[in-house]
């Protein structure tokens, strides 16, 4: 007798689902979020660190037993805005480098702008006798610039000339129209740094022997940022020193077309 014949339903074997197509993350979002994350988690504590030390300096709850608390506290806080001014400008750095500034070229007046920035270095400039000679021609034009940008120009070139100068010295500032162009030059009267240098002194967190580079506290940013920001904005950065001849610092920036009617749009008169 033959044995049974054992019948087994196949199976159909199912195809293999087709493989996900992962797409890369465009790169200019990923440096924007990463800089969004970074800007938030660095500067959230930091500004609490700096809140809550200068209540402690200040005694808002209450005095202090030990008078030396006060002096850390004073202390804590000057260094949270220190390391605060460094994270500010490496994050300014990084969005300049991947292009997410988000600049916004609009016409601004070159007096006020260069009014408003000697005006927030006057009490540093007055605790050593620094003055500002400001020289600003009546026919300026408008300046086509970021307002923000321009503020950031003028701070870091304005706070390097101070920073520099001898007590008592001038810091001249000249602003006058060129050929479709506004020019800015900031000169101080520093010891200076010879020609060969001046390359170097953009570079981020360049550090060397001249003067300039060795009396600063901050990490050499300053300089960089103002190239990355003239660039993005038309213009250029112009730097030119010698030993005892102090640094002057040029600033090109496109001119604000003329308005409706045709008529050059004006800074108006300033001096001071």
């Amino acid at each position: 007798m033959p044995p049974p014949v054992l019948e087994v339903e196949a199976t159909p074997v199912k195809a293999p689902p087709p493989p996900t197509i992962v797409h890369a993350p465009d790169l200019d979002d990923v440096k924007r979020s990463f800089l969004r994350m970074v800007s938030h988690e660095l500067r959230t504590p930091l500004n609490s660190v700096i809140g809550f030390s200068e209540i402690i300096s200040r005694e808002l709850h209450g005095p202090i037993g030990d008078p030396r608390y006060k002096a850390h506290a004073e202390v804590i806080r000057e260094s949270g805005q220190k390391l605060l001014k460094l994270v500010n400008q490496v994050l300014e750095i990084a969005r300049l480098d991947a292009g997410a500034a988000d600049l916004r070229l609009e016409p601004e007046s070159p007096a006020i702008a260069v009014k408003r920035s000697t005006q927030i270095l006057a009490d540093e400039a007055d605790l050593r006798g620094i003055t500002f000679d400001l020289q600003i021609a009546p026919d300026t034009p408008m300046v086509l610039a970021d307002a923000r940008g321009l503020h950031t120009i003028l701070q870091n070139l304005l706070q390097n000339a101070v920073a520099f100068s001898p007590d008592g010295g001038v810091i001249r500032v000249t602003v006058r129209g060129g050929r479709n162009s506004v020019l800015f030059e900031i000169q101080d009267q520093g010891e200076g740094v010879p020609a060969e240098d001046i390359a170097r002194l953009v570079r981020p967190f360049e550090q060397g022997e001249n003067a300039l580079v060795r009396r600063s506290e901050g990490a050499g940013l300053g300089l960089s940022i103002v190239t990355l920001l003239c660039r993005d904005m038309g213009g250029r950065l112009m730097l030119k020193s010698a030993p005892g001849q102090g640094l002057t610092a040029c600033v090109r920036l496109l001119s604000a077309p003329a308005s409706e009617d045709g008529a050059p749009q004006e800074a108006g008169p300033e001096r001071s």
